[in-house]
């Protein structure tokens, strides 16, 4: 039985995993997956916001010329509290092909929220990205962090 119920759950996130399509901010040239039948609220050189019923996807430039990798987490910290995001996680690092990257889960009002900064490894620029979701369990914030890229040339 216990066998069952873990292939219906494995089965069920790659489910999710399928409902990802690209999708570019393309005043930055940076892309990532997002869940299909998405609507853009915003598409400029100020932010690129993207939305469906379970999640709100905002991607801005980082402001802070000369912010090192090393200063990304405090750097995160402090606008997750400038934010009032409470039950704040830790926040973790992690590295992407083309980006180092921090973030930190809480929860933003009535919603679960996930902040990240991603800075370009090659230290060209930087983006802020915050993900509004409704399942604190819900495993494609993640996904859809981790495939963010900047389009091929």
């Amino acid at each position: 039985m216990m066998a069952a119920v873990t292939a219906l759950l494995l089965e069920g996130f790659p489910a999710k995993a399928q409902q990802l399509v690209p999708t570019e901010w393309e005043a930055y040239g940076v892309s990532f997956k997002a869940p299909a039948g998405f609507s853009v609220e915003d598409d400029s050189e100020e932010g690129y916001v993207i939305f469906d019923p379970t999640y709100y996807i905002t991607v801005q430039l980082l402001e802070g010329d000369g912010l090192r990798p090393s200063e990304l987490a405090a750097e995160l910290k402090s606008i997750a509290t400038d934010d009032e995001v409470t039950h704040q996680s830790a926040v973790t690092t992690f590295d992407l092909p083309q980006f180092h990257g921090v973030q930190l889960k809480g929860d933003c009002e009535s919603d679960r929220c996930l902040y990240s900064y991603l800075m370009a490894k090659d230290g060209s620029c930087g983006f802020y990205v915050s993900i509004l979701y409704k399942d604190e369990k819900d495993p494609l914030p993640d996904l859809l962090l981790r495939s963010f890229q900047f389009k091929d040339e």
